[in-house]
């Protein structure tokens, strides 16, 4: 009944507010089949990683998008015409009626053609616009998108010290998103607001609430504040119980990851793996041995569901051993695909009218959250073992963490070795085909260095409705900060704490939560898809066969034929 004066209020602190204009940013990774089922126009594209694991980076000046099924490269100013040989075409596409409308030449050059006709020496191309050819989508692994909005008005309360944005306008545009996923968390950088963290992947209902601690690294102190901005950008609910930051100060020289119970592990220095193959022998180590933004991915292409050696990946991943060491952090950033946040929703689905009693029963602790807790470890999507080799065999040491698909950062995880002999550490992952995505592994065998820890509660914490949800935020109490559907956001303040200059300084975001889905109604449960869930491997082979990742067939391209008209 407060909407009106509110909404009144908030223009006012608008049309007086200075320098209350800021755009979102992110990053996102995009699967070749995705953009071929329905890209924006003319997207930016930042980087694509090849299936040969290339990976290939855009600077802004040097700008790539994507043109029908292929990614091109530049910023054509002007249109041209020329005389193409027929011994400089690699390919052409030809439309009904004869006409050419697009070249790609031997050297690399795509031309989008106005008007093209195919003569005896070649093609006569006009009005054309001209490219450096990257790559088709059938050759790349990963495409990665800048989506960013326009400028949003942002308030900026001087009494409150708070930010609001207004309304939904900045929510960006998701290719192919995945139905449900988890609230994302944007830094502001100093200009921009920069998706940075989100939290608490997979806890799709109360029962399942945890908390997480996740590296902020393009949040930077502004007028001694520290702003974040929490959103719901996907069709669900998202329920947080508390947010705070973890300041961490620390030696110079050193670096510190999050463990998954909070613990923050100071890194004097991360030693790279020596060798790194998958399951059938092939080098991976270029795409897992350095934080670098290349992935090893978990393919889809060719799998067949009928094929357990299809269900699960296999990396071995060797790392040299100190002499005397009995223990080490490994440090992972792995990522849970989008394709696997999409398919899982499925088996939600699956559940027809029994799904409420199922989310009580979880909620309870009763035995559907016991089942399920056992389900995540050993299906190995969204949590995966890591099997360290020992005189007994290979022995689980520790259990990953999978994130959502948007970002994820560095986690800390230790690893007891007393039982382990030799000068080698052998790590075995058997990740669940299609469902993860590896950045890089690395150890670090130091005892760790002192650090200073300082927890942050929020200064003010304002929703997009205008609401003060600070106390919400403030502790976890069972009071939520409630963002009931997509375009609602809560804009929250820290005050920074004073830097010792002998100290870096590393910040982390602690939030408490869980997300409610949307699943429709679907009748009657699958009892057919539900009692695989028992059986190893099953729920997987049915998430496969529901969920080939197929691309469309693109257009078709024809080779140079005869050199006749």
């Amino acid at each position: 009944m407060h909407s009106k004066p509110v909404a009144m209020i908030m223009t006012v602190v608008l049309l007086v507010s200075s320098n209350a204009c800021f755009r979102f940013k992110r990053n996102v990774g995009t699967l070749p089949a995705d953009l071929a089922r329905g890209a924006p126009v003319r997207p930016v594209i930042t980087a694509v990683q090849k299936k040969t694991g290339e990976r290939v980076d855009f600077p802004r000046k040097q700008r790539a998008t994507l043109i029908g099924d292929k990614v091109v490269a530049g910023k054509p100013d002007t249109r041209l015409s020329a005389n193409l040989a027929w011994s400089e075409i690699k390919d052409y596409k030809e439309i009904a009626g004869g006409s050419i409308t697009e070249v790609t030449t031997n050297d690399g050059r795509y031309f989008q053609v106005g008007k093209g006709v195919k003569n005896e020496q070649g093609i006569r191309i006009e009005g054309a616009y001209s490219y450096r050819l990257i790559a088709p989508l059938a050759d790349l692994e990963l495409v990665w998108i800048r989506e960013v909005n326009q400028p949003v008005s942002v308030l900026v309360s001087s009494l409150a010290v708070a930010v609001t944005v207004v309304g939904a306008a900045y929510i960006a545009l998701l290719i192919d998103p995945p139905r449900s996923s988890c609230p994302l968390v944007y830094s502001f950088d100093g200009k921009d607001y920069v998706l940075d963290a989100e939290p608490y992947g997979a806890a799709l209902c109360r029962g399942l609430e945890r908390t997480e601690w996740i590296g902020l690294d393009h949040l930077e102190a502004v007028g001694g504040r520290y702003r974040i901005l929490l959103a719901n950008e996907l069709d669900e609910t998202d329920y947080t119980d508390e947010i705070s930051l973890i300041v961490v100060d620390h030696p110079k020289g050193t670096a510190v990851a999050a463990g998954i119970q909070g613990q923050m592990a100071s890194l004097a220095r991360l030693v790279p793996p020596m060798r790194a193959t998958d399951r059938d022998g092939r080098d991976i180590l270029p795409l897992v041995g350095a934080k670098d933004g290349t992935f090893w991915l978990s393919r889809l292409e060719g799998l067949d569901p009928d094929k357990d050696a299809d269900l699960k990946d296999e990396l071995l991943v060797e790392f040299p051993k100190p002499a005397g060491a009995r223990r080490a952090t490994l440090v992972a950033n792995a990522w849970n695909t989008a394709w696997g946040t999409k398919a899982a929703h499925s088996i939600l689905e699956a559940r027809g009218d029994s799904l409420d009693a199922w989310y009580k029963e979880v909620d309870a602790h009763g035995p559907a959250y016991w089942s399920t807790l056992s389900w995540f470890a050993r299906e190995e999507m969204f949590n995966l073992p890591v099997r360290v080799e020992t005189p007994a065999g290979w022995v689980t040491k520790n259990l990953l963490y999978g994130s959502g698909s948007f970002i994820a950062k560095d986690k800390a995880y230790d690893l007891d070795l007393h039982d382990v002999v030799g000068e080698t550490v052998r790590i075995k992952l058997t990740p669940a085909a299609g469902f993860w995505m590896i950045d890089h592994l690395a150890l670090d065998f130091s005892q760790g260095a002192p650090v200073r820890v300082t927890e942050l509660r929020p200064e003010s914490a304002v929703d997009s409705g205008g609401g003060d949800v600070r106390q919400e935020l403030a502790s976890r109490d069972g009071r939520y900060c409630v963002l009931p559907e997509a375009g609602r956001s809560a804009a929250i303040e820290f005050v920074v704490p004073p830097e010792e200059p002998a100290l870096e300084r590393s910040v982390f975001l602690k939030a408490t939560g869980y997300y409610d889905v949307r699943v429709k109604s679907l009748g009657e449960p699958r009892q057919d898809v539900l009692e695989t869930l028992d059986h190893p491997g099953e729920s997987l082979r049915f998430l496969l066969r529901q969920h080939p990742a197929v691309a469309k067939p693109g257009p078709r391209t024809r080779e140079p034929g005869p050199k006749t008209p």
